[in-house]
């Protein structure tokens, strides 16, 4: 494939999207997980077979293949609800697709520069895999669409406890690696470690790595469907808080709930605009009410300079205030503000310049002790494992109706089911349009409720204590697979410099041997 001319590379670079696009089919909603195998392997072994700068642009190619299918939705929060015409959603769409697509374009750069064909398969899942941790932070991160998301219905999301996520892909990885190196080389004995990672996933699926604390919690949720255009509208907002009440109340009547969760900005006011009285008079009798608000301390002198997506958690009419870590970029705050203030004055997305918090934030009613995620905070793994602390149930209340009827809230529940794995706690989330779910501590969904519908529901969840592996140490396989590339970057430099001073020395030797 080197010598091919370039509308036979062509021909294959559409190869390779659409085998990126093949690997959206692979998470929710679809769920065909063995396309995630399927499609790796493919590409793996197209790039056995192309220079460095092919393999980056085969790369790019898979890449867009990936996130134009898999983030399409974004176009419906810029150009739906953001009043983006058509063809700026458009662009917006291809550009933070391509951004996420080097990534993988970076990651096929090196393995095929650095290492050679017998080598590859080795280092396939340990690049791979730091590219997709490098994902998450590199301009305040996207975690989206990482490969270990697929697996939630395998044996392999055993490993989430453990190595959290980023273990969980380098199994994807290093299984997809092998079968291509088995087809490659005709290696029958790379059936040998496939059966070994699918044995080891197994007997680790038997662990326990939380126990039960206390007695179990009714909890209800609450999923409104407020349709965004009108949350906002003041006129509207006694009753869009009544409508919570009444559903609360069903609830009570029905469970007689110890907690009850209303969405991300379910009240569509400011913290500052309410007083004791006022959640004295919404809280649901005998539950406590965990509810989405906004905050902003300025507000009293006449602006809005620091303000923050937050959520209250009220003990008997007392507000405990939880205010929100990671923003949505363009959607919540602005980077980079001196090149794009003509965004955010072009938007028409209300609320959408929020400050982020940094402190602890401990929510506390008793036998109730929440770890809580704010849309998507969820999706980072490692902020959230540092700060749910003692937390015995886990809880993430979010706003989806942003995304319309696209594949984000289905991916955003398989986030969810990652979270409860990695820290083996309950999570129940809490969506106003849906979906909201219960989850138990091993990452198994029990309970839904269907989309863009109001909608009611409560369930008994047992809270569960107990440090994981991963939440003990993190993203350790990450740093793991570093060390193991810079071991092997340091035999690359120094095995050549070893071959050509033993050369040296033999020809020293004949020469004195014919002397």
């Amino acid at each position: 494939m080197r010598d091919l001319n370039w509308q036979t590379h062509s021909l294959f670079v559409c190869l390779a999207f659409a085998l990126g696009a093949m690997q959206v089919f692979a998470f929710a909603p679809f769920g065909f997980w063995p396309l995630s195998f399927l499609s790796l392997a493919a590409y793996f072994y197209l790039t056995h077979f192309l220079t460095a700068k092919a393999a980056f642009f085969y790369g790019l190619a898979y890449g867009y293949g990936v996130y134009v299918v898999g983030v399409s939705w974004v176009y419906i929060s810029l150009s739906t609800y953001g009043g983006m015409p058509f063809w700026m959603g458009s662009i917006a769409v291809l550009g933070f697709a391509g951004l996420l697509a080097v990534f993988i374009a970076a990651a096929s750069y090196i393995v095929v520069r650095f290492f050679s064909v017998n080598q590859r398969f080795l280092v396939w899942p340990l690049v791979w895999g730091v590219f997709e941790w490098m994902k998450s932070w590199v301009l305040t991160g996207f975690p989206w669409l990482d490969i270990g998301y697929t697996q939630t219905p395998t044996w392999l999301f055993a490993w989430a406890p453990i190595g959290g996520l980023y273990l969980v892909s380098f199994m994807v990885l290093a299984v997809a690696s092998l079968v291509s190196e088995m087809i490659r080389n005709r290696a029958l004995l790379m059936v040998v470690p496939i059966c070994l990672i699918v044995a080891a996933s197994w007997y680790v699926d038997t662990f326990t790595w939380s126990q039960p604390v206390g007695k179990p919690l009714t909890i209800g949720v609450v999923q409104a469907n407020v349709p965004i255009n009108s949350k906002w509208q003041a006129a509207k907002r006694d009753a869009l808080i009544n409508n919570y009440r009444s559903l609360s109340a069903q609830i009570q009547s029905e469970v007689n709930a110890d907690l009850i969760i209303w969405p991300e900005t379910a009240l569509p006011l400011y913290l500052q605009q309410t007083d004791t009285q006022f959640w004295r008079d919404i809280q649901p009798k005998g539950a406590a009410l965990l509810t989405g608000i906004m905050d902003s301390p300025s507000i009293a002198n006449g602006n809005l300079d620091e303000s923050y997506n937050a959520a209250v958690l009220s003990c008997e009419g007392e507000p405990q205030v939880y205010r929100k870590r990671h923003l949505v970029p363009f959607g919540e705050y602005l980077p980079l503000r001196f090149l794009f203030n003509w965004v955010l004055e072009y938007l028409e997305l209300p609320m959408s310049d929020f400050s982020s918090w940094q402190g602890q934030q401990a929510l506390d009613c008793g036998a109730i002790r929440v770890g809580l995620s704010i849309c998507y905070e969820d999706a980072f793994a490692n902020e959230y494992r540092q700060h749910v602390g003692d937390a015995t149930v886990l809880v993430n209340i979010s706003e989806d109706a942003w995304f319309g009827d696209s594949f984000a809230p289905h991916q955003r529940a398989q986030m969810a089911q990652m979270r409860a794995r990695e820290l083996a706690r309950p999570l129940v989330r809490s969506a106003n349009s849906g979906p909201s779910l219960f989850i138990n501590e091993r990452g198994v969904l029990e309970a839904s409720t269907p989309q863009f519908e109001t909608h009611t529901l409560s369930r008994q969840v047992q809270p569960h204590r107990g440090d994981t592996p991963y939440k003990k140490f993190g993203n350790w396989v990450v740093w793991l697979s570093l060390l193991a590339l810079l071991v092997l970057a340091l035999i690359a430099v120094f095995r050549p410099a070893s071959k050509r001073l033993g050369l040296e020395k033999s020809q020293g030797l004949e020469e004195k041997r014919q002397d």
